[in-house]
């Protein structure tokens, strides 16, 4: 399956317009700061709190990070791993290697020695680069074998590196179909395995968010979510190929996170359902000045319904979610800003973007299910990722003989083909026979005033086998009563779904990619008896 990326009659008439020229999508990471600096050398690519970034340098420094691997031994298909928050040179770095030949391994900076140890040890990359205050995991990479680590503080860090190295770009030219880019789990399931994306995998990604969020070279775009995230990269690389500009701020708050995107004028911004919760939470919120917000995209977890409509009426903007995967290039389905305004279609997760086939399967026989009944999403097409790194039996579990990728995720179908996600197939709590899908449970809860966060889990019954347990964060000044609580969720969906108990907690545990970890909540709150 094919997707080609047809310019509009005007980005044909557009010199600045970055995409190939006879049409097709940019299947090469190594060709997106090549063609933009052609295209436009003098604009902004990525900007600061400090400093700004032209594409032609941002071209420049990749090249130059090239040739410093080239010249360390680094040749095609060696792993080239960044772990350190989002900047210019993370960029540099992924742009560089890929102008190796060389695979960049994007890893998660919040993990602890241990964890970065173990996949150090099993994507073994050549060469790492190490954030600002990441220079302390110099020794662990060493001690796993990597030949090569550079830091970006000191005098002989990162920036000498580059500079004594050729500015020549050294030309290659990786094929399509081979591995382009590595991420890795999230480990909440096990240990993290490496997620293989081709050249093809995020050319087709990167097509489906042009046409999605009207980006150009007046945009400025903001991905607070960190670089080892598909979705934050993955705004990254649509904002290259239409030459707007990326603003590298990382905020320390929600607060934080709100003067930057009124300060810079952010145009188009990503954030996961938690954050958009915890800024609602604030009320300065309710007073700025959005007028520049063009586009919110969010995803990786659901949005509870009352969140959403309120986000919709503080913001103002255009609002679409993705869901997806990092298995799956990032997101495959749309729900789009004019879907946002039928309320019946705010608990969907929108429909399947052109040219990605979903499907709804019974989980055990993989046949398909129809409309209206729940089951397991698989996604087919060309989003779907190459394979999991060194890892032949996940791959199988993962990918069905005929190339369907299996998520794991609960969901329907309604008559319209939109998507209706009911949680992870393992989050689904079977109480007393009747299976319980959290996100609706959830949805219920985050309607009370009493609420600012929730997540259910299944808990070990006597009576039921399991029941539902909610854990909540209080909102602002309030607390919560949990048979009030209870009460208000037998008002509004079958007991047998409601919570048998509450948990008041401060915050929820969340992953690095904002995702909440309910493997801990059920761990810690997994008593029998209940």
């Amino acid at each position: 399956m094919t997707v080609v990326l047809l310019p509009t009659p005007a980005e044909y008439a557009d010199p600045h317009y970055a995409l190939h020229a006879d049409g097709t999508r940019i299947e090469r990471l190594e060709d997106i700061p090549r063609r933009r600096a052609a295209a436009t050398p003098a604009a902004s690519a990525v900007r600061t709190a400090t400093a700004t970034t032209t594409y032609a340098e941002l071209d420049r420094d990749a090249s130059r990070v090239a040739n410093a691997l080239i010249d360390a031994g680094v040749g095609p298909g060696d792993r080239v791993a960044y772990l350190g928050e989002n900047s210019a040179q993370f960029l540099a770095t992924l742009y560089g290697a890929s102008k190796a030949g060389a695979i960049p391994t994007a890893l998660n900076f919040r993990l602890a020695p241990p964890e970065v140890e173990y996949i150090l040890g099993d994507a073994e990359p050549a060469a790492i680069v190490l954030g600002h205050g990441h220079e302390h995991l110099a020794a662990t990479a060493r001690d796993a074998g990597v030949g090569l680590v550079v830091t970006l503080a000191g005098p002989d860090g990162y920036d000498a590196w580059v500079a004594a190295a050729s500015d020549v770009d050294p030309g290659y030219a990786r094929d399509p179909g081979e591995t382009a880019l590595m991420f890795y789990t999230s480990g909440t399931t096990g240990h993290p395995k490496g997620i293989e994306l081709t050249g093809a995998n995020l050319g087709q990604a990167v097509a489906a968010m042009h046409y999605l969020l009207e980006l150009d070279t007046t945009s400025v775009a903001l991905a607070p979510v960190p670089f080892f995230h598909v979705s934050g990269l993955g705004l990254a690389l649509v904002a290259a190929i239409n030459g707007a500009e990326l603003l590298l701020r990382n905020p320390t708050s929600p607060a934080d996170l709100c003067t930057i995107l009124q300060e810079y004028r952010v145009s188009h911004a990503v954030a996961v359902p938690t954050v958009i919760q915890f800024l609602l939470t604030l009320p300065e919120v309710r007073t700025g000045d959005w007028s520049a917000l063009k586009y919110l995209v969010y995803g990786a977890s659901p949005m509870p319904e009352p969140v959403l409509r309120e986000a919709t009426a503080v913001f103002g903007c255009k609002f679409l979610q993705s869901y997806g995967l990092t298995e799956s290039t990032g997101g495959v389905t749309m729900l789009s800003p004019a879907d946002h305004r039928e309320a019946r279609k705010l608990r969907s997760v929108g429909q399947p973007m052109p040219n990605v086939p979903v499907r709804i399967v019974d989980p055990a026989t993989l046949v398909d299910v129809p409309p209206g009944v729940r089951g397991e999403v698989l996604i087919g097409g060309g989003h779907v990722m190459r394979r999991y790194w060194r890892n032949p039996a996940a791959t199988e579990a993962a990918i069905t003989p005929d190339g369907w990728l299996r998520t794991g995720d609960g969901g329907s179908f309604d008559e319209d083909g939109y998507l209706y996600l009911h949680d992870r197939l393992k989050d689904m709590i079977v109480s007393g026979g009747e299976n319980v899908y959290p996100a609706e449970v959830e949805s219920v809860l985050t309607g009370h005033p009493s609420v600012a966060h929730v997540a259910v889990v299944g808990v070990p019954s006597s009576r039921w086998g399991e029941t539902p347990l909610a854990v909540v964060v209080p909102a602002a000044g309030r607390t919560v009563d949990a048979a009030e609580l209870i009460a208000w969720a037998r008002e509004r969906m079958a007991h047998y779904k409601c919570p048998s108990d509450v948990v008041v907690v401060d915050a929820l545990p969340l992953t690095a990619s904002g995702k909440v970890l309910k493997t801990s909540l059920r761990s810690r709150y997994g008593g029998a008896g209940r």
